[in-house]
């Protein structure tokens, strides 16, 4: 699993925040090399940065500065402080920030002024309070904010290393995004996150939990709340979501934080994604089901009244945050509906899972990081779901048919259950695993509480949900299979007599 990759780790803010001396612990703390601009382009030019202003002038030195970015942008391991002026060009910042974790460290402008007095070295510090701000709004694009005051330079270096190193990196067609693990996101501070104009979408049930912690740790512009159940997946409720952003002043420049479960990302996802041709969001999952799964890969989207997630979009999040410390407040059903998630990813990739799975509460660190390994490695070698990404489909021919015929009385992660269970029983009566598969996955589905029965539906109507299915093609049924643990294989054409005799036998 990956925890610290090789990403640089760039630096940057207001002249006198504490650049240097943040950026040379962590590259102590880290073993890698500690770069610091405005050195290189002394050494460089063999005078000072008062005299290149001086006796070249300012344009002469930003060039310096774009030259510097495009080579350190190449190279990789690297601690990088910057001069505080250097990100604050869009390329430059673009460039920089392409793969590697940006971080900007704040002070307010009193301290600042404190740190600033005697100062001779700097050539802008005359004219500071313009220049402040002036690069306000550049220094809210880079993604991670520090505040520099009643803080060593340890305590900033060490919260700069926790957010690096605690994560799992997706590479993705566009770059990539990291999956931070933090334990603290709620219980402290936000502010590491905090950037740009901000809304946080969350729905009526976690707004009631939360509201005050949400206001008081990371200061939101606007707090929308959507009602609670996938019911409310709707294009109506997005409709809803850009005349608040609106209401909310939200830009192209603005960020959404999806704070909530699987139905809140997706819809706050495709909103985000679609409102101005697409703004940033942030995925904050609260719900097991959420943080192992839909949280993860990019696909956003709603339901329409014919069938689950019909439109949709990708939409790859700037960075998931996972604070497990939010399950506390789940109630037991919403445990085991993530656990029907987590079953699937182990008959599909990672067989410990299963062993997990019966002591789950115990194994929750775990059994999260090994399942979101499993989504990761699939999405990145199949980001579009051209291929093996439909693999992650495994039961949700048949779970999404349930939810849809029970009007959604049936959550998500139950349907999943007995769609897994589905899946094990069809894949035995073609012939294509051990007979005794079935029963293993129920023996799984069932020993963590979940129902591995459908009950009264009527088969006809659920392979008629089924037919609406977006991953149904040409209108050929299409399922994913297994040949065994490990083992999972698309099949189309299967026979509608023997889709209803599985689906007879799950009543």
């Amino acid at each position: 699993m990956t925890t610290l990759n090789d990403r640089n780790i760039v630096i940057t803010g207001f002249m006198a925040t504490g650049k240097t001396t943040v950026g040379k612990l962590v590259a102590e703390k880290l073993g890698r090399p500690f770069i610091d601009t405005d050195d290189v382009i002394v050494q460089r030019a063999g005078k000072s940065i008062p005299e290149i202003f001086a006796q070249d002038g300012e344009a002469a030195f930003r060039q310096m500065e774009r030259d510097l970015v495009q080579e350190l942008a190449q190279q990789r391991g690297l601690v990088i402080a910057t001069g505080g002026g250097m990100l604050v060009d869009p390329v430059n910042r673009e460039t920089m920030l392409k793969s590697a974790y940006g971080f900007c460290l704040e002070a307010e402008p009193e301290e600042i002024e404190a740190r600033l007095a005697g100062e001779t070295g700097r050539p802008l510090a005359g004219n500071w309070r313009y220049l402040y701000e002036q690069r306000r709004d550049a220094y809210k694009a880079i993604p991670n904010h520090i505040g520099t005051q009643r803080q060593t330079g340890q305590e900033i270096a060490d919260r700069v290393i926790r957010h690096v190193i605690d994560c799992i990196d997706v590479r993705t067609p566009e770059g990539s995004y990291a999956i931070h693990f933090d334990p603290q996101f709620i219980q402290s501070d936000f502010t590491i996150y905090r950037r740009k104009l901000a809304a946080v979408v969350t729905n009526t049930t976690l707004d009631k939990l939360y509201n005050i912690r949400l206001q008081s740790s990371l200061y939101p512009d606007a707090i929308i709340t959507i009602l609670d159940g996938e019911q409310y997946k709707t294009l109506e409720t997005v409709a809803a979501l850009y005349g608040e952003f609106v209401k909310a002043g939200l830009d192209r420049s603005s960020v959404v934080y999806a704070f909530g479960g699987g139905v809140v990302g997706d819809t706050a996802g495709f909103a985000a994604a679609t409102y101005m041709r697409g703004i940033d969001f942030i995925q904050v999952p609260t719900s097991l089901l959420a943080m192992v799964d839909s949280s993860v890969g990019g696909k956003v989207g709603v339901d329409l009244p014919q069938g689950k997630n019909l439109v949709g979009a990708f939409k790859q999040p700037q960075v998931v945050i996972i604070d497990v410390n939010v399950l506390n407040t789940l109630p037991e059903r919403e445990w085991r509906c993530g656990m029907a998630e987590v079953i699937k990813h182990g008959l599909l990739a990672d067989p410990v899972l299963l062993d997990l799975a019966p002591n789950y509460r115990a194994n929750i660190d775990e059994i999260i990081r090994r399942a979101i390994q499993v989504k990761v490695d699939v999405v990145e070698a199949d980001p579009y779901e051209k291929g093996i990404r439909a693999h992650l489909n495994l039961g949700h021919t048949f779970g999404h048919a349930i939810e849809q015929v029970s009007g959604y009385a049936v959550p998500h992660g139950e349907a999943v259950g007995m769609g897994l269970i589905a899946a094990a029983v069809l894949s035995a009566r073609l012939g294509m695993c051990p007979a005794d598969l079935p029963e293993y996955v129920e023996g799984v589905v069932g020993g963590i509480g979940l129902p591995t029965r459908m009950g009264d539906f009527d088969p006809e109507a659920i392979y008629a949900a089924m037919s609406t299915d977006k991953k149904w093609q040409s209108g050929q049924s299409r399922f994913v299979l297994l040949e065994g643990i490990g083992k999972p294989k698309i099949v189309t054409g299967v026979p509608k007599s023997d889709v209803l005799a599985v689906l007879e036998q799950m009543k």
